[in-house]
C-alpha cells in the first residue's frame, strides 16, 4: 500500500479496519466478531476517536452498517455480517502450524524481548 492510499476520513479508516478484521477472521477460521473494547482501541490507534456511546450510532449508518450486524450495547461484542461458527475442531498439525507461524512473526517484530 502506498502512503497516498491511506484512508483519510474516520469512516474510511473504520471501514478499512473492519475489512482487515473480517479478512483476519476468515484467515484463521474464527467467528466474525471482536470485543467492543478491542475495536475501540484499534480505532484509536488509527487516529479515530470513538466511544462506546458513539459506536452504536456509527454502526447503524452506512458504510459500517454494510459490514457489521446491528450493535447490541449490552453484549460488549461487535459482530460482522456473515458471522458463522468457527470450525469445531482443529487438528494437532494445524494448531502447531498456527502457533509456529505466530511465534515466527512475533520474533520478526521484536516481541521476544
Amino acid at each position: 500500500m502506498k502512503i497516498t492510499e491511506v484512508p483519510n476520513t474516520n469512516s474510511e479508516r473504520l471501514v478499512a479496519l473492519s475489512q482487515f478484521l473480517l479478512g483476519r477472521a476468515d484467515n484463521v477460521n474464527t467467528k466474525r466478531e471482536i470485543s467492543q473494547t478491542a475495536f475501540i482501541n484499534l480505532a484509536k490507534s488509527l487516529g479515530v476517536v470513538i466511544t462506546a456511546d458513539t459506536l452504536g450510532e456509527l454502526v447503524s449508518r452506512p458504510p459500517l452498517s454494510n459490514l457489521m450486524e446491528p450493535f447490541q450495547p449490552n453484549s460488549g461484542v461487535i459482530r460482522f455480517k456473515g458471522n458463522t461458527e468457527a470450525a469445531p475442531n482443529m487438528s494437532v498439525d494445524q494448531a502447531r502450524n498456527v502457533v509456529d507461524k505466530n511465534a515466527k512473526a512475533a520474533m520478526r517484530r521484536g516481541m521476544n524481548k
